[in-house]
């Protein structure tokens, strides 16, 4: 499930750009925009059907999703968790040479100048008991990213301390 939408800085600034310029391009970036409310209202997404994916292109890439903005431009995003990083919007080409010096590097998380958005819940059934929209974002973001670390993040991040599958003390 997903709980935040981080819009990295590098998105922000070209989406600021692209609104600035000519006419396809503002279109672009309000078609993004647009995208990014929906995402975050309404409950958790459904990334697939939250807007028009591009054909292919973003299999190569794990947790990569592009969305096709019109006009030529797509938006990149990864999943990661249970937070959607929103990386980068650009023409196709540009998207493709983005997607290219930047592939097998985003298995980090930046955060520095960048904006979090919070996921709306959908309001829980009657019968159910759900921890409240409040409570589900009081929690730290530093904790939901640590939920996702498992064994086998952790042995190839301290690789060095096992051989063979046993600790090296």
């Amino acid at each position: 499930m997903i709980r935040f939408i981080h819009l990295e800085r590098r998105f922000e600034k070209e989406l600021e750009a692209l609104e600035k310029r000519g006419e396809k391009e503002a279109a672009a970036a309000r078609n993004a925009e647009e995208l990014i409310a929906a995402l975050t209202q309404n409950g958790p997404p459904d990334l697939k059907k939250a807007g028009k994916l591009t054909g292919w292109g973003e299999k190569w890439i794990e947790g990569c999703i592009k969305y096709d903005l019109g006009e030529g431009f797509r938006m990149i995003c990864f999943r990661r968790g249970e937070t959607f990083f929103v990386s980068y919007i650009g023409t196709h080409d540009g998207c493709h040479n983005w997607l290219d010096h930047f592939s097998g590097r985003h298995n980090w998380v930046a955060k520095e100048n960048s904006t979090t958005l919070p996921v709306q819940m959908a309001e829980p059934a009657e019968n159910l008991e759900t921890p409240s929209e409040n409570e589900a974002l009081e929690k730290d973001y530093d904790g939901l990213l640590m939920e996702e670390i498992d064994e086998k993040i952790l042995r190839k991040i301290f690789s060095g301390l096992v051989k063979n599958g046993k600790r090296i003390d």
